[in-house]
């Protein structure tokens, strides 16, 4: 063998993908591309190569979700397996199905109306007679928040079904600055579109059916507060047209402070007390 072929020999495995293979010496025998075993010999060579460079230039990833180029929070399938581990947004899952999701809503709606609406509601009528006006108006506060927090679980899980609907991936590499597109593997489009029709799309379907029935529950809830607010007891302190009605007629005055004792009419309303420097008359 000349001087050249030796250096030319050398340079070419230098630069195949197993490092080690420059100094193992050239084969003395002829070869034979088509014996099976020569073929399996070469294939086993490369992949050890292939194994030995993975080894020591790629660091082990925690997640083999999506294409490399993208940062691994930002894939499809890592953001649903974020999503679900967020608090409230594993309600709606297929392992809670219909009755966890309103299970969840009910005692959010529970808490709500009796630890924060109905205080406010009861701080707002404070004389005897208008339990139906605070039950309407703490059932609409209520019904409020649960329909809002309906629509943000369902924002979120609509945001994951469209990302894994997409053929291409929309990410971010450092900032909002320099985002750029990734267009997914078949694999990937594969796997993304079976994840959303297994786990994603039913639950989207499931939180779209509460999502109305929370919004007719809050319309008729509304309907209910006004309807409520229209019928008033016998004496109503907050009616203009009787505060009026009190200031030239006696006998209905003289009816009116006997059923408050004695005391003023304004008492019992914050904003009379206001406008009476403080609710003069009423200790």
């Amino acid at each position: 063998m000349t001087r050249r072929q030796w250096i030319s020999i050398c340079l070419g495995t230098i630069l195949i993908s197993d490092p080690t293979s420059a100094f193992r010496p050239s084969p003395t025998g002829p070869t034979h591309p088509n014996n099976p075993s020569h073929r399996r010999s070469h294939d086993d060579d490369e992949s050890q190569g292939y194994e030995i460079r993975s080894r020591s230039s790629r660091p082990e990833t925690t997640s083999t979700f999506g294409s490399e180029n993208v940062p691994a929070d930002q894939r499809p399938s890592n953001e649903y397996l974020n999503l679900i581990r967020q608090p409230t947004f594993g309600w709606a899952s297929q392992d809670n199905g219909d009755a966890g999701l309103a299970a969840r809503l009910a005692l959010v709606y529970a808490a709500f109306f009796a630890g924060v609406c109905y205080p406010i509601s009861g701080a707002t009528w404070v004389t005897d007679g208008y339990t139906l006006q605070k039950l309407a108006a703490s059932n609409v506060g209520a019904v409020s928040v649960v329909f809002i927090l309906a629509l943000r679980i369902y924002s979120g899980w609509g945001y994951i079904g469209s990302r894994l609907k997409s053929k291409v991936i929309e990410f971010e590499e450092t900032g909002w600055y320099d985002g750029d597109i990734q267009e997914k593997s078949d694999a990937e489009k594969a796997r993304d579109l079976f994840l959303y029709r297994s786990n994603v799309k039913p639950v989207e379907e499931r939180l779209k059916k509460f999502c109305w029935i929370l919004g007719g529950a809050w319309v008729a809830s509304c309907l209910v507060l006004n309807v409520a607010a229209s019928s008033k007891p016998i004496f109503n302190q907050y009616d203009p047209n009787m505060l009026r009605e009190l200031s030239y007629d006696d006998k209905v005055a003289e009816i009116v402070q006997r059923q408050s004792n004695g005391r003023p009419t304004y008492c019992d309303n914050r904003y009379y007390r206001a406008v009476a420097n403080g609710g003069q008359g009423c200790e």
